[in-house]
C-alpha cells in the first residue's frame, strides 16, 4: 500500500516471480480492507482495483489533502496548548476530552509521548488541586509516571477528596416558628366587660316587661 501497484496485461504463465508475489501481496491487502470497511466506505472504493487506490482514497475521504491534515493538526495542536480542567469536572471527564486530542493527533501522524501527555495532565490541574499537583510533579521528576497509572493516582485522590467533604460537619439548619396569636389578659377583660353589659342589658329589659305587664293588669281591672 506504500506505492501504486498495476496489474500487468500479459500472460500470468510470462510474470517474474517478483510480479507475482506483487500480484498476490496486493490481493490479500484489498481482500483484508474490503473486509474491514464498512458498507460506505465499500460503495466508494469498490472499484478501486489495488490495495493502493483503496488506502489513498480513503485517507483524502477522512484526513483529507495535505493542507486539510495540517489544518486539523494545528487546530488540534492548539486545543492540546490551552487544555485545562475545569472546576466541575471529574477525573473521567478531563480525561476523556485529554485523550481524545491525543488520540485525533496521533492518527493524523503527529503522536504525543507519554511524558509529555502526563506533564501536560498535572498542569492542566485546577488551582483546587494545586497540592496533588505539586506532589505528582515532585513524583514524575523522580520517575516517569505512565499516563495509565497518573489516571489510577488522579482517581485515588478524587476519592479521599470527596470522602473528607462529605465528612465535613454541616451546617445546622435554624427553624423559625411564626408565633400563635394567643388571648392576652386585656382581650379576657375586654371580654369579660362586654358579657357583663349584655346581661345588665338584658336584665333591664326583662324588668320593664314585666313592669309594663303589671301596669296592664292594674288598668284592666279598673276599667
Amino acid at each position: 500500500m506504500t506505492k501504486p501497484f498495476s496489474i500487468s496485461i500479459s500472460d500470468e504463465n510470462t510474470w517474474s516471480d517478483n510480479t507475482t508475489k506483487e500480484f498476490d501481496a496486493n490481493a490479500k491487502a484489498h481482500y483484508a480492507l474490503l473486509q474491514a470497511l464498512n458498507d460506505d466506505d465499500i460503495a466508494m472504493v469498490i472499484y478501486c482495483k489495488s490495495a493502493y487506490e483503496i488506502w489513498t482514497y480513503l485517507a483524502v475521504t477522512h484526513e483529507g489533502t495535505s493542507q486539510v491534515k495540517r489544518a486539523k493538526i494545528d487546530l488540534l495542536r492548539s486545543q492540546y496548548k490551552n487544555f485545562n480542567m475545569h472546576e466541575n469536572d471529574s477525573i473521567d471527564d478531563m480525561i476523556t476530552r485529554f485523550t481524545k486530542i491525543a488520540n485525533s493527533l496521533a492518527s493524523l501522524g503527529d503522536a504525543i509521548g507519554n511524558d509529555q501527555k502526563v506533564r501536560k495532565v498535572i498542569r492542566a490541574l485546577p488551582p483546587s488541586w494545586k497540592v496533588s499537583a505539586t506532589i505528582l510533579k515532585v513524583q514524575n521528576n523522580k520517575e516517569e509516571i505512565e499516563l495509565i497509572g497518573l489516571i489510577g493516582n488522579l482517581k485515588m485522590h478524587e476519592m479521599k477528596r470527596k470522602a473528607r467533604k462529605e465528612m465535613e460537619p454541616q451546617k445546622k439548619k435554624t427553624f423559625v416558628f411564626k408565633s400563635i396569636p394567643t388571648i392576652s389578659d386585656e382581650d379576657e377583660e375586654e371580654e369579660d366587660e362586654d358579657l357583663s353589659l349584655l346581661v345588665k342589658n338584658v336584665k333591664r329589659i326583662y324588668d320593664w316587661s314585666h313592669i309594663l305587664h303589671i301596669y296592664c293588669h292594674i288598668l284592666i281591672l279598673i276599667i
